[in-house]
Formats: structure tokens, C-alpha cells, sequence
């Protein structure tokens, strides 16, 4: 999906453009919110993807951008959704990324 182009883009961009991949990939989080009732894997894909890096000693400043804001964004926008409402922040199988 799109979510996992963007946040992979984001983490190998190398000219200072991870924020920005990190921003379109919360985005892009949001219409999959909108279209799809599966939204929760994708979001524990990519927080586990983020805890996966900050284990294995691969953490830096661009994981911690991207990932920033990419839930901020994602979650923000997705609590929009009415059906969705406040299940991002209520709902326990989300709230690994949260914590991550």
C-alpha cells in the first residue's frame, strides 16, 4: 500500500525529506482509514517496524521524525472518520504504536 512505500521512503531518504515522507505517509494512513476496516494492521506494521529499528540499534533522528509524524498525522486524522471515532486511542490492540 501506499502507507508502506511512503514510510519506507521516509526512513531512506537521505537529503532531509524523511519529515516530509513521514507527513504523506500519515496521510496516506488517513484515506486507508477511510477505505479499508483492516487500518489497524497497517498501523501495527509500521509501529512494529519502528520498535524493530530502535532494538536492533538502528534508531536515529529520521525514525523518530517519520514515526512522529506519522502517527500524529495518521491518528489525527483518522479519529475524523466517524465510524472510527476515538477507537485509536481506546482500542488495546493500537495501543502498541502508541507506545512505541
Amino acid at each position: 500500500s501506499l502507507v508502506f512505500l511512503l514510510w519506507i521512503r521516509s526512513l531512506r531518504s537521505g537529503d532531509g525529506n524523511s519529515w516530509m515522507f513521514g507527513a504523506l505517509a500519515g496521510v496516506a494512513y488517513f484515506y486507508m482509514v477511510a477505505a479499508w476496516g483492516g487500518y489497524v494492521f497497517v498501523l501495527n506494521l509500521v509501529g512494529l517496524h519502528a520498535a524493530a529499528l530502535v532494538l536492533v540499534g538502528r534508531f536515529s533522528t529520521k525514525v523518530y521524525r517519520s514515526y512522529s509524524l506519522f502517527y500524529v498525522i495518521g491518528t489525527a486524522l483518522a479519529v475524523q472518520v466517524p465510524v472510527v471515532g476515538w477507537a485509536p486511542l481506546k482500542s488495546l490492540e493500537q495501543m502498541a504504536p502508541a507506545l512505541v
